[in-house]
């Protein structure tokens, strides 16, 4: 009895020890190894550029806990290839001073970040399908910080790799009601229907309106003033216009860098927000930022848009309700990361 009590003890360690060492990207299985990523941005638009040059800072503060592949621009003008060439050089500089703690870290090398800018958007959306065809182990996430064109062009191209990719979109369905009626397009939407009704099996993370809550109130300034004096990056961010950290672009990364976040279950929630799979037959890996009442009607919102406010606010509380928790996560990667 004791030695059959022994095999079956065995057995069930050897099980947790092979689940816990897997890095597919499976529902299922746990993810060990960094997360590759491939980014689509507007930066382009001079008008409204701020809020993805401030995601994309953020993003180079975490690039121990992701790998970037690409950087896809919408469109490309000089005014966008610039910002991110800017943005990478100063991380470069951030990374190779001596008295800042990057390379101890084991971030990303600067040669490995530069080349992942692709020089236009054809060449962008050849590179999503080329890394989601790609034998790894470790899933691809394509973050959304533009609009959904260049990811609707890959998946048009190459059906196939709907179930290679993780896409994590903001402010891609409705507009809120604070912005405009119900029925149009969120502000970077375009390219979302032809996705939405083609792939329905799509692994996907559509945050509509949670996003908001992090560019309310006095904190984004509170914030602002104290990231501006780590290094080349604070730097780049002292240069806004606006003397306040917005990161609501940077809703996508935040979900990836989270170290609560359970990547394969975004239902628990985290710094982004809490998320609910309205659809759970039809679309078994779909996720929407959740409202916390029942009445809802998450297929066709006009038809409960008497309660849009009410929602809108409940999906900005999730938020708000973890904001300084990130926001303290991100002060002390920059005092390990710069040791002032």
């Amino acid at each position: 009895m004791k030695r059959k009590y022994v095999y079956i003890v065995s057995i069930f360690l050897l099980l947790i020890q092979t689940g816990c060492t897997s890095v597919k990207g499976g529902a299922g299985d746990l993810v060990t190894e960094k997360p590759r990523v491939i980014i689509t941005t507007d930066i382009y638009n001079a008008d409204f550029s701020m809020k993805d040059e401030q995601a994309l800072t953020y993003l180079m503060w975490y690039l121990n806990k992701v790998t970037v592949q690409g950087v896809v621009l919408d469109r490309y003008n000089a005014f966008g290839v610039n910002k991110v060439k800017e943005i990478f050089q100063c991380y470069e500089k951030d990374f190779f001073n001596d008295s800042f703690s990057f390379n101890k870290q084991q971030f990303q090398l600067p040669d490995s970040l530069k080349v992942s800018l692709q020089k236009d958007r054809d060449t962008g959306v050849q590179k999503i399908i080329e890394e989601a065809r790609s034998q790894n182990d470790t899933p691809l996430y394509v973050l959304i910080l533009g609009t959904m064109e260049v990811v609707k062009e890959a998946l048009l191209l190459a059906p196939d790799i709907s179930d290679n990719i993780r896409l994590i979109s903001i402010g891609t369905g409705v507009k809120p009601p604070d912005e405009d009626v119900c029925g149009n397009l969120n502000w970077n939407g375009w390219g979302r229907t032809e996705v939405f009704e083609r792939f329905t099996k799509l692994w996907w993370i559509e945050n509509d309106w949670a996003y908001k809550g992090l560019s309310e109130g006095n904190e984004p300034q509170r914030i602002y003033n104290g990231i501006i004096k780590y290094g080349e990056l604070g730097d780049f961010i002292s240069k806004s216009e606006k003397t306040r950290f917005n990161l609501e672009g940077a809703i996508p990364i935040m979900f990836l860098v989270d170290p609560q976040i359970k990547h394969n279950y975004p239902e628990f929630g985290g710094w982004t927000g809490n998320y609910i799979k309205p659809f759970p037959v039809e679309r078994p890996h779909y996720w929407v930022d959740r409202a916390d009442t029942k009445q809802w009607d998450y297929q066709y919102p006009c038809k409960s848009w008497d309660l849009a406010f009410q929602v809108l606010n409940e999906r900005k509380q999730n938020v708000l309700l973890r904001r300084d928790q990130m926001y303290s996560s991100l002060m002390d990667q920059l005092s390990q990361l710069y040791s002032l």
